[in-house]
């Protein structure tokens, strides 16, 4: 049986107010009448509508006081305003205030019913987003791994059976996938919770400095060397040390890494002496390591070393069961940073889940953060998503997965701006920003 939609009504007129209540009321709404403003806002309170729907002009307090009221407690309810005069400023001053649509009297009762359904929708899609942003706020916990698919079950599966393992581990996938997450958190699930977690990306390092990061180096062991320094494999001393983009390793440093990995042994550039060391180490590729062994660029001994223990990270796209789930995710992540209110509809959601995801979780990511400082109003729709996520840079947006956040927000300005043809109070509520907000943004891009 379907939930009935709560919807407070309030009109003075006492025979409209029964007809319609009346009429909503077999239709699925379930419907509180008021005659006036008084004990709205109580019985707000109590019920939590997903719906108002308010006369203007109301005895006592008026309907567009009433509006700015609920709009101020109950930033998740949506308002409808009924008036039977039609004046273009009421309705321009309803919309400012925040009102979900401004309808005249008489209005036909099945465009009401759907006006008032698209209504509680949106309601419910900002209610739901505000539950998983308190959700993720609260637990603060930025390397637990999303998803209810199976293929991220059984990634949790397997870091939970091989975590309290103290085998190395070599972690596979393609760019994006979240490989460096998964190795972090069998660091957090092994015995070394407690002791230091230390990534290096060995592509990020110069390869004749590779050897001096990783084992460290003497006073005077090369050019530039002016102090003793300690290399990553101490400072790993009975933790974790997670090796990202380990294909990359020159060939001339795996030998020491081998030793390393085997004997628990490094020596630093420019020393004589060997230093025992206690470290469990997590590879991380997004190369078919076996194949770089039958080519010759990796050595077949340390593959064989640092593949005791293999998870493949899945891709994206055989998981899209996920993809909604992410995507909400990311996107309370973006409000909760912003304070900016927004939700996805449900088109929105089935034109992620349908894009292939070349760049994985790290693509829909940024792509929903561009969505974030993008869009305007509260809600994300097929269009936004098919506009700012998935068009390719070269479609008639050079350059915009590049742009830093500052340019990103001075383009859904401009956008906003000119949408309202330059009424800053309509674009300020648009945006989700406080009108001084886009006056100061405004004045710094001057």
């Amino acid at each position: 049986m379907t939930t009935p939609i709560r919807l407070i009504f309030v009109e003075d007129d006492p025979t409209l107010g029964k007809v319609l209540s009346k009429e909503l009321a077999s239709t699925g709404f379930e419907v509180r009448l008021f005659r006036t403003a008084d004990g709205v806002t109580d019985c707000a309170r109590e019920t939590q509508p997903q719906v108002a729907l308010v006369d203007v002009k109301l005895p006592g307090r008026s309907g567009l006081d009433l509006l700015r009221e609920l709009r101020a407690l109950y930033p998740d309810l949506q308002v409808v305003m009924l008036t039977g005069h039609g004046g273009v400023p009421e309705a321009v001053e309803a919309m400012r205030a925040g009102a979900y649509d401004f309808l005249t009297k008489p209005t036909r009762l099945d465009s009401l019913e759907q006006i008032l359904r698209r209504a509680a929708e949106k309601s419910d899609l900002l209610v739901q987003n505000e539950i998983l942003r308190r959700a993720i706020s609260a637990s603060d916990d930025p390397y637990r791994i999303l998803g209810s698919s199976r293929a991220s079950d059984e990634i949790r599966r397997l870091i939970a059976r091989i975590g309290a393992a103290e085998a190395t581990v070599l972690i596979q996938g393609e760019n994006g996938t979240g490989k460096e997450l998964i190795a972090r958190n069998l660091h957090r699930q092994s015995t070394r919770r407690d002791e230091p977690c230390i990534v290096l990306n060995c592509a990020a390092i110069p390869s004749e400095l590779v050897e001096s990061e990783l084992f460290g180096h003497e006073r005077g062991a090369f050019t530039g060397a002016d102090r003793k320094r300690t290399g990553l494999f101490e400072a790993a001393h009975k933790g974790t040390l997670i090796l990202d983009e380990v294909g990359e390793l020159p060939p001339t440093i795996q030998p020491s890494l081998l030793r390393a990995i085997q004997f628990g042994e490094i020596r630093a550039v420019g020393s004589v002496q060997t230093k025992r060391v206690d470290v469990r180490v997590v590879a991380v590729t997004n190369r078919d390591l076996a194949s770089e062994v039958r080519e010759g660029r990796f050595r077949e001994d340390l593959y064989y070393r640092l593949s005791t223990l293999q998870i493949t990270a899945p891709p994206l796209r055989a998981r899209t069961e996920d993809i909604a789930e992410l995507a909400v995710a990311f996107l309370a992540k973006a409000c909760n940073r912003s304070g900016h209110r927004l939700a996805f509809d449900e088109p929105a959601l089935r034109a992620l889940r349908d894009h292939s995801w070349p760049g994985n979780v790290r693509e829909l990511e940024n792509a929903v953060t561009r969505l974030s400082v993008l869009v305007s109003g509260d809600v994300i729709t097929e269009q936004d998503v098919e506009q700012y996520a998935l068009r390719p840079a070269s479609a008639g947006r050079p350059g915009l997965p590049t742009l830093n956040l500052e340019e990103l927000e001075t383009i859904a300005i401009g956008a906003a701006l000119e949408k309202h043809k330059g009424d800053k109070p309509e674009a300020a509520r648009e945006l989700g920003i406080a009108l001084r907000t886009l006056y100061n943004k405004l004045k710094a891009d001057e």
